[in-house]
């Protein structure tokens, strides 16, 4: 019996460890996303969504992730999402110079989805 529930025990957390990340293949963090080299690039990223900052009027949000932060614009047809809710997303990486921010890193969204 006490090996049984050792196998039991040892099988669950194999399945949840390998086969149950919601961190898919070719996601960047926000750290490794902001780089020269980078810009142009399809990107994934996962993080919190900071939907209310000075940008958001310009249909832009910020992506928090390991406490950093990147901007992230949004396309007309996609939703802002909503505060403090974890998102994944799928777009392309720009460096962009705003009158209000200033020169930053942003993410051209094409996809905003909820983790």
């Amino acid at each position: 019996m006490k090996r049984l529930c050792a196998a039991a025990i040892l099988g669950l957390w194999l399945l949840v460890s390998l086969g149950c990340s919601s961190t898919p293949p070719g996601t960047v963090s926000v750290t490794d996303v902001q780089k020269p080299e980078r810009v142009g690039q399809n990107v994934v990223v996962v993080g919190m969504a900071e939907t209310k900052t000075s940008m958001s009027t310009f249909r832009m949000f910020q992506l928090f992730n390991e406490q950093k932060a990147i901007w992230v614009e949004l396309e007309p047809a996609i939703e802002m999402p909503p505060q403090g809710v974890n998102v994944r997303v799928t777009g392309t990486l720009q460096q962009k110079d705003y009158n209000v921010i200033g020169k930053v890193y942003c993410i051209q969204a094409k996809k905003v989805a909820m983790e």
